[in-house]
C-alpha cells in the first residue's frame, strides 16, 4: 500500500442534467463551499472573447471549473482527462466526410482530445507541461494516478480536470451512459508547502491487488462525483476503483 499525501485547496464541480445546471466552488482560504445555479450561456467568462468564441459548451464547462482552481499568475500543470473528448464535434466531422460536405477548419483543429487544453494554455499563459488522457470508465481514476505521479516527482502544483458531456443520440443504442454532463477541476499542491498546515490535507492510499479484487470497479461519472462528497466534507473515505488499480482517498484535516 502506497501512501501519499496531497493538498487540494481550490476545486469547482459543474453538473448538468436535463438543462440544470449548477456549479460548486471551494477557493483557496474559504471555509465555505458556493454552491448556485449555473447558466450554460454563461461559462468560461474569464477566457477571452476570441478564444471563447472557439469553445463550444464542452471547452467552456471546463475552462469554467479550471479557472476556479488557478492561483494569480501561478504556472501548474495540468492533467486533462475525457472519456470520449469533444465527440460532438467528431461526429459533426464523420457527417461531413459521409455526405461529401467540406469540413469545418474549426471543428477539426478543436476535435483534437487535448485541443481545449491548448486554447486554456493562451488564455492564461500557462506553460507547464500538460497531459491529455482517455481511458474509458478509468479515465478519472488513471487521471489522478498520473497527477499523483507528477506531484510525488516533482513538488510543483498539477490540477486535475475531468470533462464529459453525453454521447450524442446516435450513440444510444450502442453504449450505456449517464444523462449527465459534468466537469470537475481539483488544485493538487505538495503536502510540506510552507504554509499549508494541515488544512485540506488528503490522503491516497493505493490498494494492492487483492484489496482491489474485492471490489466492484465504478465508473468515472461515478467517481467524480464521490471526489466531491470528500472534498465537500460530506464523507471522510471513499474508495476510486478501476479494472486495474485502486486508490483510498481520505481526509487528513
Amino acid at each position: 500500500m502506497t501512501l501519499l499525501c496531497a493538498h487540494m485547496p481550490q476545486w469547482a464541480f459543474w453538473e448538468n442534467t436535463d438543462g440544470q445546471a449548477t456549479l460548486t466552488v471551494k477557493r483557496n482560504g474559504e471555509d465555505l463551499i458556493a454552491h448556485e445555479q449555473s447558466d450554460p450561456a454563461k461559462l468560461a467568462q474569464s477566457i477571452k472573447p476570441a478564444l471563447r468564441r472557439r469553445l463550444d459548451l464542452f471547452g467552456r464547462a471546463a475552462a469554467e471549473v479550471l479557472a476556479h482552481t488557478l492561483a494569480g499568475t501561478d504556472n501548474p500543470r495540468i492533467v486533462f482527462c475525457s472519456r470520449h473528448g469533444n465527440i460532438e464535434r467528431t461526429v459533426k466531422l464523420l457527417h461531413q466526410v459521409a455526405t461529401d460536405e467540406a469540413l469545418s477548419p474549426a471543428d477539426f483543429s478543436m476535435s483534437v482530445h487535448n485541443a481545449f487544453i491548448g486554447v486554456a494554455s493562451i488564455n492564461w499563459s500557462i506553460t507547464a507541461s500538460h497531459t491529455a488522457i482517455s481511458a474509458g470508465d478509468d479515465t478519472l481514476i488513471a487521471a489522478m494516478t498520473e497527477t499523483l505521479a507528477q506531484l510525488a516527482t516533482d513538488p510543483r502544483p498539477v490540477v486535475l480536470c475531468f470533462v464529459d458531456l453525453p454521447l450524442p443520440d446516435i450513440y444510444q443504442d450502442h453504449i450505456e451512459q449517464s444523462d449527465t454532463g459534468m466537469a470537475l477541476a481539483i488544485r493538487f499542491d505538495p503536502h510540506d508547502k510552507a504554509g499549508s498546515g494541515t488544512d485540506n490535507l488528503f490522503g491516497f492510499a493505493n490498494l494492492a491487488p487483492e484489496e482491489r479484487n474485492t471490489l466492484l470497479p465504478g465508473k468515472a461519472f461515478d467517481q467524480a462525483k464521490a471526489m466531491v462528497e470528500l472534498l465537500s466534507s460530506r464523507t471522510e473515505r471513499i474508495n476510486i476503483v478501476g479494472k486495474t488499480t485502486a486508490w483510498t482517498l481520505s481526509r487528513h484535516d
